[in-house]
């Protein structure tokens, strides 16, 4: 299955093929901050899986709790972060499951930062949770 996730304006786009190797829920407060939600779903895709980047991209670089970097990649003309690369995780590309736009897009596997959810927030089920984040 190809599948294309892109910013609001649909300059930036991101073509994968096939199902993500996970997707996690994180309820840090960078992801909160960054998306401007309670939580964000991060769907993580071998690079041989990436078909194509296509469109102008800018890129800021923060530091995660764990004090490894990690590089979102975003659409300078919109601001929507669509993609994103961890320092923990170097042959995955992630990219941010809401830029697919695909209400069939699979569930959580992992829910990370736990201990920073909301309170009002159910988590779904998923394989594996984790109050910080994962190994």
């Amino acid at each position: 299955m190809k599948r294309t996730a892109t910013c609001v304006c649909g300059q930036l786009r991101v073509m994968v093929e096939g199902e993500p190797a996970r997707v996690n829920l994180c309820s840090c407060k960078d992801c909160q901050r960054r998306s401007g939600s309670a939580f964000q779903l991060g769907a993580l895709f071998a690079d041989g899986q990436l078909e194509a980047i296509e469109g102008e991209a800018s890129c800021y670089t923060r530091t995660a709790d764990s004090g490894r970097s990690i590089d979102l990649h975003f659409c300078p003309t919109c601001g929507v972060s669509v993609y994103f690369r961890a320092e923990v995780r170097p042959s995955l590309i992630g990219i941010h499951a809401g830029c697919f736009a695909d209400p069939g897009f699979p569930a959580p596997s992992h829910a990370v930062w736990t201990e920073r959810k909301h309170h009002w927030l159910a988590l779904p089920e998923v394989e594996h949770r984790f109050e910080r984040q994962s190994p």
